[in-house]
């Protein structure tokens, strides 16, 4: 059994102050909870579980058991700008973008506007807005609500043993429940707007292992696995735009909350526009495997088939949004408090997602031991993933020969909208090479691996009118648009649709990977590794639009085809390239002391690191006839990264009092990922439109000077100075992921100290810190080209966090 609390102590940049429960090198109960009971704020931890096992019949049947709970809540501090007490007000005499009256064209009298001209759902949604706390202007408010995180988990497990074969049942649980306070770096940046997120995974199996041969062994295996997750606003069931006067866009009572507002130069406002959503996922699983033996042969071959399943519904901007720009007053919020939006939107939808797949994989793989000092691996491996479809070919697609929304599995459009892969072969090659006393091994491999990726991919059917209809609304001359009617139902203009499209030949995304390394022993209990590995991605999935008019100045910029809006195009055309040097150092258990360390110097490039956005890059072009451009560095390529993990047994009066006491450490430290610098998300300065399925923020600035800075800091953590707005009508010539954000640092150390207590039972006292210097690692900075804190860190990592643990083993 074990039981570890864990609270947060001693403060970080911008966490905030903490508390520290030490005293005297001893611990105080009073320091642990409020005079009430409740536990202080701050990071709170507890973790417990056990495990059992032996025979149920002797040298038969054997079990297994064991349960796991862990209950964590910890602040999450995050730095922003809501507007002052005068401004809701509608008073800006102190504002530097006093805002002018749309009638008249003119500064309002003082700069405040009159009480006749607020719009009273506009002043609530204003209301909204938590007050200012900080002096800063331009991050003038902090906050720090708690994460909440609870998970359970337990295993059982039961094996039996025949005369000649071993049969194994193995049923495994988790059930987590996460609250986010914030829904990601794009959505409200204030309380009350994050997100529940449930997940439920269930694993059954079967297996047994029979001995056919002496020489051959087989191995049968049934499984059933399902995942159930979900992702829900905060405060469910509360209709907030009621409250405020803004009409309801979804009818479902499970959208019910408010739509997202977006207010240029504050806080966004408003629930995660991608939720709610919920799915499960069921996975039904075959597998067949046979071991040989003969001679210097030891070979595996085999079959795996899956049949997968997905139930799910993702209401995607069901609450629709609003967004307030500053081009009708010159000034954002002024337009809210005015209740004119410029533009708003929202999707009207009806599409249950009923997903169906198989799999069916057969590999041969055998292990030739050539002679005593060289052995060779041969491998092939055949992968056949069937497009998925919908159970009632519920969907509709754009096809590109005709120019229009069509049914699948009619007109040609096969029912998963792309026509299988069927040539997914996958070889794989090894050799292990020892001369010289075996203190030298030499080790070389290649292969080609598939992506069995997720029905993520194939969701895309269902984001098509009628089942999904997204529309856009923007005041028009002599019609503005207000924010009590932000989605009218009779639009004086006509407006084109979205559509979302496969490519009719995608193919299997693969990766062929390689390595040479050269492992030294140094004495007896030291390792030495040096190693160059590499890898190639080919036919990664990507998206663009391809319906993207040319960038032009013109009012007016109509798109290729005028009866679609954004017409969103899921690819696999992308491309990706590693290279890396890996050091690797081992110490072996000795004099108390074992080690592992590790180095790597590395670089990843491609033209897209996923096909949905990412922290720092939204995975999507700026100019969707020009995919060359985006290639980059990887979202996720660290440059180096030193990892150091250690074990030693200290020497202090071993076999008496002091002794049985160990320290332990995982040191890491690695530079910055990359990330992208773009226009804030609602400008259009290149005239090209959004996709906006494709959720890209597709504008960048131009970039005059070098991005880097060598006092970089919170405040100026890269060169502001040297992005510009491009001309009107044109894109900017920054690339994709040109700036380093920050590294990180952290050093987390432990302290044993096993007593036995009886014969059978032995208590374990832990001590651990983790980031024990108390490193503020910070997140990436702004990184939107308009925003008040363009260049600023924002967030940060876990503070100092210290854990104490009491294990009994009996």
């Amino acid at each position: 059994a074990q039981v570890n609390v864990v609270m947060k102590s001693g403060t970080n940049g911008v966490h905030g102050t903490g508390y520290e429960f030490f005293r005297n090198a001893a611990l105080d109960a009073r320091n642990f909870f409020s005079p009430s009971g409740e536990p202080k704020p701050g990071y709170q931890r507890n973790q417990f579980g056990f495990s059992l096992g032996g025979p149920i019949a002797r040298n038969k049947t054997f079990f297994f058991l064991d349960y796991e709970g862990r209950r964590v809540k910890e602040g999450f501090t995050r730095l922003t700008r809501v507007p002052a007490a005068a401004e809701r007000r509608g008073d800006f005499s102190r504002s530097p973008a006093p805002p002018i009256n749309p009638i008249t064209g003119q500064p309002f009298p003082g700069n405040v506007i009159p009480q006749t001209f607020l719009h009273p759902s506009g002043v609530a949604v204003a209301s909204l807005y938590p007050l200012p706390n900080r002096a800063d202007p331009v991050q003038n408010y902090v906050s720090s609500p708690a994460q909440r995180d609870r998970a359970d988990q337990f295993d059982a497990r039961v094996d039996h043993s025949f005369r000649s074969s071993e049969l194994s049942f193995r049923y495994s649980f988790i059930d987590r429940d996460l609250f986010e306070p914030f829904a990601g770096p794009s959505f409200a940046a204030v309380p009350d707007y994050g997100n529940d997120v449930p997940r439920r995974a269930q694993n059954v199996m079967l297996s047994e292992t029979r001995a056919i041969r002496p020489m051959f062994l087989n191995e049968a295996r049934l499984a059933f696995n399902r995942v159930a997750s979900g992702a829900f606003p905060q405060i469910t069931g509360v209709n907030v735009n009621k409250a405020v006067g803004i009409p309801d866009l979804s009818p479902n009572a499970r959208d019910a909350g408010l739509s997202f507002m977006t207010v240029t130069g504050y806080s966004p406002l408003g629930h995660e526009f991608n939720n709610p959503q919920q799915g499960v996922t069921n996975t039904y699983q075959v597998v067949d495997q046979g071991t040989w033996s003969q001679g210097r042969h030891l070979a595996k071959f085999g079959a795996d088939v899956r049949v997968l399943q997905q139930n799910a519904y993702r209401d995607v901007i069901s609450r629709g949004f609003l967004q307030f720009l500053g081009y009708i007053s010159r000034n954002p919020l002024a337009d809210l408090l005015l209740g004119l939006p410029t533009l708003t939107g929202g999707a009207r939808l009806d599409n249950p997602q009923h997903l169906r797949g198989e799999s069916y994989n057969f590999f041969a793989n055998d292990a030739w031991r050539v002679r005593s000092d060289l052995t060779l691996t041969l491998g092939l491996r055949y992968e056949f993933s069937s497009p998925p479809v919908d159970v009632a070919d519920r969907a509709n697609l754009f096809d590109s020969a005709s120019r229009s929304l069509v049914p699948v599995g009619a007109n040609g459009v096969p029912r998963s909208g792309y026509s299988a892969d069927l040539n997914n072969f996958a070889p794989r090659l090894g050799i292990a090479w020892s001369p010289r006393n075996r203190a030298t091994v030499l080790r070389a491999g290649y292969g080609f691996y598939y992506d069995q990726s997720a029905l993520a991919p194939s969701e895309g059917l269902y984001f098509n009118a009628p089942y999904f209809d997204l529309r856009l609304y923007f005041p028009l001359p002599g019609a503005p648009l207000f924010i009590h009617n932000p989605f009218p139902q009779n639009f004086p203009v006509p407006l084109p649709i979205s559509a979302f499209a496969f490519q009719r030949d995608l193919r299997t995304p693969y990766i062929q990977h390689w390595n040479f390394n050269v492992q030294q022993q140094l004495g007896r209990s030291r390792v030495l590794e040096v190693a160059y590995a590499g890898s190639k991605g080919t036919l990664l999935f990507s998206a663009r639009d391809i319906n993207q008019p040319r960038p032009s100045s013109a009012e007016i910029n109509p798109r290729p085809l005028v009866r679609f809006d954004d017409i969103t195009q899921l690819e696999s055309r992308s491309n990706s390239d590693y290279h890396s040097l890996q050091i690797r150092f081992q110490q072996r258990y000795s004099h108390g002391l074992s080690m592992l360390s590790s180095y790597t110097l590395g670089k990843s490039i491609d033209d897209a690191s996923n096909f949905f956005p990412s922290a720092g890059d939204p995975n999507f072009p700026q100019d969707s006839d020009n995919v060359r451009a985006e290639r980059g560095r990887s979202n996720f390529d660290i440059r180096q990264r030193l990892s150091i993990g250690y074990s030693y047994d200290l020497p202090l009066g071993k076999g008496k009092l002091l002794g049985g006491w160990q320290t332990h450490g995982i040191l890491s430290f690695q530079t910055g990922r990359p990330f992208t610098v773009a226009l804030l998300p609602e400008l259009d300065n290149s005239n090209t439109g959004r996709s906006n399925l494709g959720f890209g923020y597709n504008d960048r600035p131009h970039v005059s000077g070098n991005p880097k800075l060598s006092d970089r800091s919170p405040e100026r953590w890269f060169n502001t100075s040297a992005f510009l707005l491009p001309p009107r009508g044109r894109f900017g010539n920054a690339g994709r992921n040109i700036v380093d954000g920050p590294g990180l640092a952290a050093v987390n150390l432990s302290l044993l100290k096993d007593t036995a207590i009886s014969e059978r039972a032995t208590v374990q006292f832990r001590a651990e810190a983790f980031n024990l210097f108390n490193r503020t690692n910070f997140d990436l900075p702004d990184i939107f080209w308009g925003s008040p804190t363009f260049g600023r860190l924002q967030s940060a990592q876990n503070a100092r966090r210290v854990q104490l643990g009491l294990k009994v083993l009996f």
